[in-house]
């Protein structure tokens, strides 16, 4: 079985954890669990977890990218890169300032860098500790109309491997929202898919051909998202997202 955690940023607010919160959570999973990237083999006698970041924001590179190397884990980074610029010399601090619901902003996202620059987002990918993922171009939902999802699926793919040099594997459906057309161009461009889905999952692929995630945003204990209490909760959401095939 395999428990995907989605993360958003590092520090204050809805979308966040704080910085000794995802440092306890992650030492407590690297000694707990077997972790894992999309497709990797698992360990049958033991609860797999994959660790999924959202959007490459700049508290991923400051917080915990150092403790990747610490405790020698390895997590998924999706990268939507309308929002990347080659490099800045902005700062920590102001970078780090800037709040998630404003990072999207263009007169934000290019001039204060919150996000990840193409610089950081190599390094990470060099030390093998980071691998990534396609969010899309745009980070908007795929299904509104006249959208170009050739852009937003294929030739972000191609964009992120060139960039980086690595192979890009996963699609992580931005805010979540697919249908069966979409989900067919995905599946024709990657090997795995995942979105928000609460629930647990017995295989990479399980039966709809995409992987579920939890949201692990604002964690109130270093093992909240693991407890045994939670796991009813993950099958019931299995059961109604293959039964409503999405």
């Amino acid at each position: 079985m395999i428990l995907a955690f989605l993360y958003h940023g590092i520090g204050d607010g809805k979308y966040s954890n704080t910085p000794l919160m995802i440092q306890n959570h992650l030492e407590y999973l690297s000694k707990n669990y077997n972790i894992v990237l999309p497709g990797e083999r698992t360990n049958p006698f033991k609860i797999n977890i994959c660790l999924t970041f959202d959007d490459g924001l700049y508290g991923f590179y400051y917080y915990v990218f150092p403790l990747l190397k610490k405790l020698k884990i390895k997590v998924l980074l999706s990268i939507p890169i309308k929002y990347i610029l080659e490099d800045t010399s902005l700062d920590p601090k102001s970078r780090l300032e800037v709040s998630y619901k404003d990072a999207f902003k263009k007169e934000v996202y290019s001039s204060s860098a919150p996000f990840c620059t193409w610089k950081e987002l190599k390094e990470m990918v060099d030390s093998k500790f980071v691998c990534i993922a396609s969010h899309s171009f745009n980070h908007i939902k795929l299904t509104d109309e006249n959208l170009d999802l050739e852009l937003e699926i294929a030739e972000s793919k191609k964009i992120l491997e060139k960039k980086l040099n690595t192979e890009v594997n996963t699609f992580v459906y931005p805010l979540g929202k697919f249908n069966e057309k979409i989900h067919k161009k995905v599946k024709e461009n990657y090997k795995y898919a995942m979105r928000i889905g609460s629930a647990i999952n017995f295989s990479w692929q399980n039966m709809n051909s995409i992987t579920y995630r939890i949201n692990s945003d604002n964690l109130l204990s270093e093992n909240e998202n693991v407890k045994l209490k939670k796991y009813i909760s993950y099958l019931w959401f299995f059961f109604l997202n293959t039964f409503r095939k999405r």
